[in-house]
């Protein structure tokens, strides 16, 4: 894809973070597609979510809406499991 007035709404060092940002913006109908430095599969450290620009505003609304930060992580992982039946 050309990058003529394409933008990065954000940049994530994991690709699964990256790829969960797209869905969630192409499930709301914007054009997207990420970016990475990766010279080879796998080997990537940066990747950066594109959209066109003038969508870059309800772009980052999106994000910052769909972002968890690692002390919210953090906090779900030190709760007690909910009680109920066990699974077996």
């Amino acid at each position: 894809m050309p990058d003529d007035d394409w933008t990065s709404v954000a940049v994530y060092s994991e690709r699964v973070a990256a790829e969960a940002i797209l869905a969630i913006l192409a499930g709301e109908g914007i054009p997207c597609y990420i970016a990475s430095d990766a010279y080879l599969p796998g080997l990537g450290s940066a990747f950066a979510v594109r959209v066109p620009a003038h969508l870059l505003g309800g772009a980052r609304a999106l994000v910052a809406e769909g972002e968890v930060s690692d002390s919210d992580l953090a906090d779900l992982a030190m709760r007690a499991p909910p009680e109920g039946p066990a699974e077996s």
